[in-house]
């Protein structure tokens, strides 16, 4: 694909339209603020999210990606994307996150399967593991679309930090003004998250960050009836 059409694909990934299902998802902050996160709260809860679970997940989208990449050039065997989906199960100790975790990967799937689904990478995953996490579909998606490495790292950071903003306007009296330059006092970090995952080398330097309180309200999330996302 051309260098065009890659960054046009980054711009449909980080889409907020993409029917992918991720729309229907606050990043975590809706359990959060009913805890009783306010706006003041926010920002350093964006900025804690890209320091653990977004490291750890940019992490694995681009393992994902590298394979979907071997996989395209036809020099990648077969069983890596179990491996990868149970290394970040084990990193993930929440059930409820690791749920909402796969409907993400499954809508994501389900649009790689419609617009490239003759990719190798995308029928190995169909293939492998039924019910992908998010991190998995989403590299294999970026390399079915001929996206760049970095371009998809910080991709992974930019849509993650972008959920909870658009999620603290539904839920909080937040100056949409205000909320959008999170995203840019956020840059640097996004930058450093983004610049340390494409770092990694293999399954072993996987990160294992704990957010415990982001897990706990998690799971206290699915037991509430009232509530606007599903995570």
């Amino acid at each position: 694909m051309s260098d065009t059409g890659s960054v046009l694909a980054g711009f449909l990934l980080a889409d907020s339209r993409l029917p992918s299902g991720a729309y229907s998802h606050s990043a975590g902050l809706e359990p959060a603020v009913l805890a009783g996160l306010g706006v003041d709260g926010v920002y350093p809860y964006l900025l804690s999210r890209l320091h653990t679970v977004v490291q750890m997940e940019a992490c694995a989208t681009v393992l994902a990606f590298r394979h979907a990449r071997l996989i395209q050039s036809g020099s990648a065997g077969a069983g890596f994307f179990p491996e990868l989906e149970a290394a970040l199960d084990a990193r993930t100790p929440s059930a409820a996150q690791r749920d909402a975790s796969r409907r993400l990967g499954r809508g994501m799937l389900r649009l790689a399967g419609t617009l490239k689904g003759a990719d190798p990478a995308v029928e190995r995953l169909a293939a492998e593991v039924r019910k992908p996490l998010r991190p998995v579909a989403l590299g294999v998606t970026a390399a079915a679309l001929g996206m760049g490495e970095a371009s998809l790292a910080r991709l992974c950071c930019y849509d993650d930090a972008q959920s909870v903003v658009a999620a603290a306007l539904k839920l909080l009296p937040i100056d949409p003004m205000t909320a959008t330059g999170w995203i840019l006092a956020a840059e640097e970090t996004i930058e450093a998250v983004a610049e340390a995952a494409r770092g990694i080398r293999g399954l072993e330097e996987l990160p294992a960050l704990s957010a415990p309180w982001m897990e706990h309200w998690a799971e206290d999330h699915t037991t509430r009836t009232r509530r606007l996302f599903v995570a």
